[in-house]
């Protein structure tokens, strides 16, 4: 008789990033699907009309709720930076330059690639909210959300970084749901 085979140890890490990797995959297809449906319809329609005609109300979400996929798929990305690179003890500050100088390459290119993303959709659904009336406010909310997400992927977990993550996510639904009633 042969002895039952016995599983291999459970690998928490490993698991964990696999799980980060279908989370950004999915996040980035989403988010990037969303944003190029509302691209194409943009373009038929004229954003003047997605602003104000209230028949295009849940087409005015589909920036928004990119943003919100691209920000998921942006912290996703920098938790598999803090599982795979062991964590320094620098300032703050030294930590955030040795991390940048270690993404240089296909991350650091995610990173800002990502960073844009999410600034990029902002300044649309703050722009839809506004009804293209406040352009200045609305390139302050994208280049605010750019700089929140790289500054995200930048550094490590904290409960300050998960507080500017909780009210850039905020922010973007609070527009939203305001659009849908203005």
């Amino acid at each position: 008789m042969t002895s039952p085979a016995v599983p291999p140890p459970f690998d928490r890490e490993r698991a964990l990033i696999d799980v980060t990797r279908v989370i950004v995959a999915s996040a980035l297809t989403i988010g990037s699907v969303l944003l190029t449906a509302f691209g194409f319809v943009e373009r038929v329609v004229g954003i003047d009309k997605i602003a104000t005609d209230r028949r295009f109300a849940l087409l005015a979400l589909m920036p928004g709720a990119a943003a919100l996929a691209f920000l998921a798929s942006g912290r996703a990305l920098g938790a598999l930076y803090d599982v795979s690179v062991p964590p320094r003890t620098v300032p703050s500050w030294q930590r955030a330059l040795l991390r940048f100088t270690d993404i240089s390459g296909a991350y650091g290119l995610f990173a800002v690639v990502i960073s844009g993303l999410v600034g990029i959709a902002t300044f649309l659904s703050i722009a839809l909210v506004l009804d293209l009336r406040l352009v200045i406010l609305s390139s302050l909310s994208g280049v605010l959300a750019f700089c929140v997400a790289l500054s995200g992927m930048l550094m490590r977990y904290s409960p300050r970084r998960r507080l500017i993550d909780l009210a850039l996510a905020v922010s973007i639904v609070a527009a939203m749901v305001l659009d849908q009633f203005y």
